[in-house]
């Protein structure tokens, strides 16, 4: 192996693929990062043996060959060396040495026949979805999903794929988020896949954007939840190639491809929670809704975290209290409440949630109002946006905790 490449072509490719790389791992080689070189095309690869990250970049290829190199002392290193172009060369042994004006670094890799590559993905399906709406959808979903382990069929994000239809599911018991994607361009038989959170924290930061930030993929394995990366709103968007069996799911974009293993298990009847019959509606602007119930999780319970909603026809008083501290708040938010049945003056509805999680949820719309859909204190209730577009359905429902 033999190229010449400049420090932030590589330094980019490096980051793409290092986010999956365990720190730690019962596999050594994991600890390594792939790379091969086939004329002027070097391919980098990352893996945890459930999640593999592929980049690819062009360089100027001298001699082909391939090495598995020391994830975290080859970012490292390339890190420091920006602004430089680099002569890497492969010797004897697999040490890799790298050269620039003035400079020269040996790092001493491992046999790449040792490295685990991702599987040939057989009798695939495939699909194409622009990359920002996916990023945005996944964004929106992925806090709903279960972290529980032993919940292994909430460990994910649910793909539903039907003629003109595309939906977003996942949930954790407590919360539960949909999307629907109508006028989708698929006109094949209904199927169904359950991608795991980690995946899909990929996508979200992997395929908003081209360039990535060290910053932005941790290398111990632990991903942001929001999603963020550095991405222009200007950039164009593009599609994602998304192929997938019953074992596997492969997404391309750009130079970039993910692969990895779906969940095997069945994803709960997400349907049959949802309420169809909530008859009380409580419509509030959201940003001020968020910031009364930033502050109620601080004056909150630290194990409940119980926000309570204290609702009229105008009014809504957002409260909270921990009584080992004591501490208490209340804040009045102006509201439009109506219901589709007889509410005299002397029935305030009053209802309670995990203040944490009615925030994961208000936070995720984009619209100046939310609406709710109540029915009693103790049965789910229903968020969705005032306005959405006309080729979208979005809701987020929460269940309620007791009153005490």
């Amino acid at each position: 192996m033999k190229f010449t490449v400049t420090s932030s072509e590589l330094i980019n490719a490096i980051n793409k693929v290092i986010g999956v790389t365990p720190t730690r791992s019962t596999l050594p080689i994991l600890g390594n990062i792939f790379m091969d070189l086939t004329g002027n095309e070097l391919t980098l690869i990352g893996s945890d043996l459930e999640v593999y990250v592929k980049a690819v970049i062009n360089v100027k290829g001298k001699e082909n060959g391939s090495v598995a190199v020391p994830a975290k002392k080859l970012e490292t290193l390339i890190q420091n060396l920006q602004g430089k172009e680099l002569n890497i060369e492969l010797q004897q042994n697999y040490k890799l040495t790298i050269k620039t004006k003035g400079g020269r670094w040996h790092i001493t890799g491992e046999d790449p026949n040792d490295f685990p590559l991702p599987a040939e993905i057989e009798n695939a399906k495939s699909i194409d979805l622009d990359n920002k709406l996916l990023c945005r959808y996944l964004s929106k979903a992925v806090h709903a999903a279960s972290q529980d382990e032993l919940r292994r069929s909430m460990n994910g994000v649910y793909f539903e794929i039907s003629s003109g239809e595309f939906r977003i599911v996942s949930t954790d018991g407590h919360r539960l988020v949909r999307i629907k994607r109508y006028n989708f361009d698929y006109d094949g038989d209904k199927t169904s896949m359950l991608v795991p959170i980690k995946t899909c924290q990929m996508m979200i930061k992997l395929f908003r954007s081209s360039i990535v930030k060290a910053a932005e993929i941790k290398t111990n394995g632990e991903e942001n939840l929001d999603g963020t990366t550095e991405t222009s709103d200007n950039e164009p968007s593009q599609n994602v190639n998304i192929l997938f069996s019953t074992e596997f799911i492969q997404c391309s974009y750009n130079n970039v491809t993910i692969t990895s293993r779906l969940i095997d298990d069945t994803f709960p009847n997400y349907e049959s929670v949802i309420p169809t019959d909530n008859e009380r509606h409580l419509t509030v602007e959201k940003q001020a809704l968020l910031g009364s119930i930033k502050r109620s999780i601080i004056m909150s319970d630290q194990v409940t975290n119980r926000t309570s909603m204290l609702i009229t026809e105008k009014e809504l008083k957002v409260k909270a209290s921990n009584n080992e501290f004591g501490t208490d708040s209340e804040e009045v938010i102006d509201c439009e409440f109506i219901s589709d049945v007889e509410i005299t003056d002397t029935e305030d509805f009053e209802i309670s949630f995990n203040g944490k999680y009615l925030l994961d949820a208000v936070q995720q719309f984009d619209s100046v109002e939310i609406k709710f859909n109540f029915s009693t204190p103790l049965k789910a209730s229903i968020l969705q946006p005032t306005e959405q577009s006309e080729d979208e359905d979005m809701i987020m429902l929460v269940m309620p905790v007791r009153n005490i």
